[in-house]
């Protein structure tokens, strides 16, 4: 993915009144999403060599750090499924 895919998805927009139960987000699957972010994110920051794509990436990746933690911490997060997943991926 590239940066400019990352940026629409982890900078934050204007939402007002769009809520979610908490109960119908799989917060499993959203850890492994963004476990998988991450990873690839941390691959492009490597290989960049622009300092404002660096700098640009090391904000999105607190953002999706941020995210990925708050997903641990639900109820509905089996973390052997989380596990198993991520390790079938990478």
């Amino acid at each position: 993915m590239q940066l400019a895919n990352y940026k629409l998805k982890y900078t934050p927009s204007n939402k007002a009144g769009f809520a979610i139960a908490k109960s119908r987000i799989n917060s499993t699957h959203k850890w492994v999403e963004y476990s998988l972010d991450i990873h690839d994110m941390q691959k492009l920051l490597i290989s960049t060599k622009n300092f404002n794509e660096k700098y640009a990436l090391m904000d999105l990746l607190e953002i999706a750090e941020r995210k990925k933690a708050w997903h641990y911490r639900q109820e509905n997060f089996c973390a052997s499924t989380a596990s198993r997943l991520l390790q079938a991926v990478l």
